[in-house]
């Protein structure tokens, strides 16, 4: 059996292989889409790890095909023509049948996939043979994304890590890694300070923002001043290049009027106005839309996004829709006594959307509009008022959310018939992206988690999977799966683009296969035990952390002791083989470029086994009723606390809180933590500055209002 992921449509191993295949011979159709120069410099990219493409050798042909010759579920014809491709491999010579770029480099990733395959499996020969076989294949759903982030919250909640602080050979490399799993548009989250220069709005721009970054060498925080890698060096031109000779798009997904830029950073009093005495703390996330500077603002950094050659958005609309500008003339325009102010909010930003529509079209004609939106409650929304929803808006503007999880399969059936399977472009698979509020602990799994049939926030890779299926099924257009990190998460991205293409394998089973198709069997296995076994137990779990976080949100009780212990028991063993798995790939010049994952994942473990401790001390200190003890367990959690952060400072760059908008915030939960303990120990010198465990967990706090 060939294990290639995607799951290719249909697959007939011959069960022979090839002759040894050192350098490959080219030959080729002319394709419509695609210059003869760029047929050989995709195939000789595809195939560099592999075989030098010399002009003599293995034969390699690409021949333009008539898509109707072919035995294919006669719906899926049109993306057979678009995308679509057979791949021959036989003895001497392998044919590729396809007739577009996007069928071109989906039939060379599934050719270098069998070569990565073969090498993985047959370690000891020193040529390549390829196994003999036919590949006959296409996606279910024509746009298949993932959303990596290019600068997320940056200025409000944190100043950038993982794919965020890549350079251009970074980019290069991860939109290589979706070429093998056939995706074909990167939705770029792009959230706080711009990745890029804005003329006229310096302020806004992600350059020499003031930080603190941990030195080892000096044992102390330093003082400096970041830019973002591309506006060190302005790569954004040929990356995207670099993607569109792939045919892979880049969308930027920024907010639709939150977090654009630092503009409410570096001008509080376009900010929307809070109702007095209200409370709310993410009141700096969205502007004030009657201010006609802060809608010219806006304009100009969608016009400046278009004109840096996007291919299209993804405008999402800020979950918050209890509160409304209470300024007078947002509440002449939109307000009154008689509308909600979510209802208000909606008028506000459709108004918006239509201005943005309008600029950026101007500009690029055919650059693609869509909007994550209407998320408030009610979760499951009345058919009648979809369809006026879906009528006021342009009839091209899609849809880069529709419900999954929290409410019934049906909820996104009437979604779908609303606005058209057409125009659903995403849905709420953010599995990985709630990963990336965890202040860098591993997350993946149900079985990562402490009583996750007790969770409120179910959103894991099981729950991905099934959403994705579910659009297969009802035939959309497009899918988006969410990879906030890379670093250790790399399921997620199989997964996305597994079941993206159209694969209903079961679960179980694809992440067996994965695995051993991309380490070998051995490797394989114990990589999923690893992914699989590990207990990630946040630090908000513990009782005494009061602060609100939704995201893992099981308070440690009593019962939690045995599964805490055994997680104890099987550290030893589970670190020792994060450390032999990443030895293992540091010596093996073929699989290396997954070492950094595993330092990542024996990170987190390492912390894992400093928080089990935190855990067991909390519970002790909950059911504890002499002062002194209680004081004396206190005191524990602080060093166990300072122990965790110690780990942290070995690995991670964005570590202390950023407090730009006048609301703390940090990803780690240390900061919060040591005030929530120093108040109690130290009454008289209570501490009331809250540091929020991330700026996205206050956009959440809606959903575990209305369960409550």
């Amino acid at each position: 059996m060939i294990d290639i992921f995607p799951e290719p449509q249909q697959i007939r191993d011959d069960d022979q292989v090839t002759v040894e295949i050192e350098t490959i011979a080219l030959s080729h159709d002319s394709l419509p889409d695609v210059s003869a120069a760029e047929i050989s410099a995709i195939v000789t990219e595809r195939l560099a790890d592999h075989a030098d493409v010399t002009g003599s050798g293995y034969r390699l042909r690409i021949v333009a095909f008539d898509p109707a010759a072919w035995d294919v579920d006669q719906a899926k014809l049109e993306l057979f023509a678009q995308q679509g491709y057979v791949l021959e491999i036989t003895e001497s010579a392998t044919t590729l049948h396809t007739g577009t770029r996007a069928g071109l480099v989906h039939g060379l990733s599934t050719l270098k996939v069998i070569a990565d395959y073969t090498r993985t499996h047959h370690p000891g020969r020193t040529a390549l043979q390829l196994p003999q076989c036919q590949v006959v294949d296409y996606p279910d759903v024509p746009v298949r994304a993932v959303a990596p982030t290019f600068s997320w919250y940056a200025g409000y909640g944190r100043m950038g890590f993982d794919m965020q602080l890549w350079g251009l050979e970074d980019w290069k490399a991860y939109i290589r890694t979706c070429l093998d799993g056939k995706i074909n548009q990167l939705n770029m989250v792009m959230y706080g300070y711009w990745p890029f220069a804005l003329e006229g709005y310096p302020e806004t721009v992600y350059q020499d923002i003031p930080m603190k970054v941990w030195a080892k060498e000096v044992n102390r925080f330093l003082d400096i001043k970041f830019s973002h890698p591309n506006i060190a060096a302005d790569f954004l031109p040929e990356l995207l290049e670099y993607a569109h000779t792939y045919g892979v798009k880049l969308f930027a997904y920024v907010g639709l009027n939150s977090y654009n830029g630092g503009w409410t950073i570096a001008h509080p009093e376009k900010r929307m106005i809070p109702p007095v005495g209200s409370g709310f703390l993410n009141d700096f996330d969205s502007a004030c839309l009657s201010d006609p500077e802060t809608v010219d603002y806006i304009l100009a950094a969608m016009r400046r996004i278009a004109e840096l050659g996007f291919d299209g958005y993804a405008l999402e609309e800020s979950e918050e829709g209890f509160w409304f500008c209470q300024c007078d003339r947002c509440q002449a325009r939109w307000g009154g006594q008689n509308v909600s102010p979510g209802e208000a909010k909606h008028a506000a930003n459709l108004d918006l959307l239509h201005q943005i529509y309008r600029e950026v079209r101007s500009v690029k004609a055919d650059i693609v509009v869509g909007i994550r939106a209407f998320r408030q409650p009610p979760l499951e929304k009345d058919p009648q008022w979809l369809r006026e929803v879906a009528e006021t808006i342009p009839d091209d503007v899609v849809l880069f959310w529709a419900p999954g999880l929290y409410v019934p399969e049906a909820e996104f059936t009437k979604w779908v018939e609303a606005f058209g399977a057409h125009r659903i472009w995403g849905r709420d698979t953010e599995s990985n992206s709630i990963t990336s509020t965890m202040g860098r602990l591993y997350r993946t799994f149900e079985s990562n988690l402490l009583r996750y049939s007790d969770e409120a926030n179910v959103q894991t890779i099981e729950r991905d999977i099934e959403q994705h299926v579910g659009s297969v099924q009802h035939g959309v257009h497009g899918v988006n799966g969410y990879m906030f990190e890379w670093a250790g998460l790399f399921m997620h991205q199989w997964a996305h683009a597994n079941y993206a293409w159209g694969s209903r394998m079961d679960q179980a089973e694809f992440f067996s296969r994965v695995c051993r198709a991309q380490f070998g069997t051995d490797l394989g296995d114990r990589v999923l035990a690893i992914l699989q076994g590990m207990l990630t137990i946040h630090e908000s779990q513990l009782a005494l952390y009061t602060t609100p976080f939704p995201f893992q949100s099981n308070v440690l009780a009593e019962g939690d002791r045995p599964a805490i212990r055994r997680a104890i028991e099987a550290h030893p063993s589970l670190l020792a083989s994060i450390e032999a798995v990443e030895s293992e790939l540091r010596a093996e010049a073929r699989l290396s470029r997954w070492v950094p994952h595993f330092e990542r994942l024996r990170n987190a473990q390492r912390r894992n086994r400093v928080i089990y401790d935190m855990a067991l001390t909390s519970l002790d200190y909950e059911q504890g009723e002499d002062p002194e003890r209680k004081r004396e367990l206190l005191h524990r959690i602080l060093e166990l606390n300072e122990a965790d952060f110690d780990i942290v400072k070995e690995m991670f760059f964005d570590i202390l809180p950023v407090n730009f908008t006048g609301v703390k915030s940090s990803m780690y939960p240390y900061h919060e933590l040591n005030r929530l303990i120093g108040n109690v120990l130290h009454p008289e010198a209570t501490d009331d500055s809250v540091v929020s465990s991330g700026i996205e967990a206050l956009g959440w706090l809606w959903l575990e209002g209305e369960k409550a």
